[in-house]
């Protein structure tokens, strides 16, 4: 059990790095602008949705794809979509000054985070296609063993790791933030927005050719 608490871990911190997923962007961005409370909860809520998907793909859920393949096309149409949504948002973001709210409004504020950060990546299906492939290549090396028993302990290192690494990059920003304008920091966040925005128009494009192809 240990060790597929271990293995999660490592593929949850290691797979969470690339900056270009939506979850990312949201913490970078609330991160850059001194929003680490409501970073944290984006992160968090995130984290548990990715977990669940690893889960059910330790669990076998691979065999719908198996057996209706038009499902695969689909799962990246929408996740195209989000990614070219939010990628959309992060390049009208407009710097807001600090405002000072009451406490039970911030408290509010931070449930949402907390929700919105858990249906962005609950509505994301490729990681399903995602997870299953990481397992596949897993198993595939023979040093790890897909019992069904390690599925919880797998998803909750997975669990652990993910939210590992955001606390890492949270702590990487608040120290190296200072040196950065705040011009430079808006600018980065729609250059982001922009990557985001185009890699999901890509991948939605040859998820479409690739729909009709078939």
């Amino acid at each position: 059990m240990l060790a597929a608490v271990l293995v999660g871990f490592l593929f949850g911190f290691i797979g969470s790095m690339p900056v270009a997923g939506p979850i990312a962007m949201l913490v970078l961005r609330l991160g850059l602008n001194h929003d680490m409370r409501h970073a944290r909860n984006v992160a968090l809520g995130g984290a548990v949705a990715e977990a669940g998907y690893a889960l059910l793909a330790y669990y076998g859920l691979s065999t719908v794809l198996e057996r209706h393949p038009m499902v695969l096309p689909a799962t990246r149409i929408a996740g195209a979509a989000l990614c070219l949504i939010l990628g959309v948002i992060l390049l009208g973001h407009k710097p807001k000054p600090p405002q000072e709210r009451p406490q039970e409004a911030r408290t509010r504020g931070l449930k949402r985070s907390l929700a919105g950060g858990f249906l962005i990546t609950a509505v994301n299906p490729t990681l399903i296609v995602s997870w299953t492939a990481a397992l596949t290549a897993l198993h595939a090396t023979g040093l790890f063993i897909l019992d069904p028993r390690r599925a919880i302990p797998f998803a909750v290192g997975v669990l652990g790791g993910i939210i590992t690494w955001f606390i890492t990059l949270l702590a990487l920003v608040r120290r190296f933030k200072s040196r950065l304008s705040h011009a430079a920091i808006h600018g980065f966040i729609r250059v982001m927005g922009g990557l985001l925005a185009a890699g999901g128009a890509w991948v939605g494009v040859r998820a479409v050719l690739a729909l009709r192809v078939g």
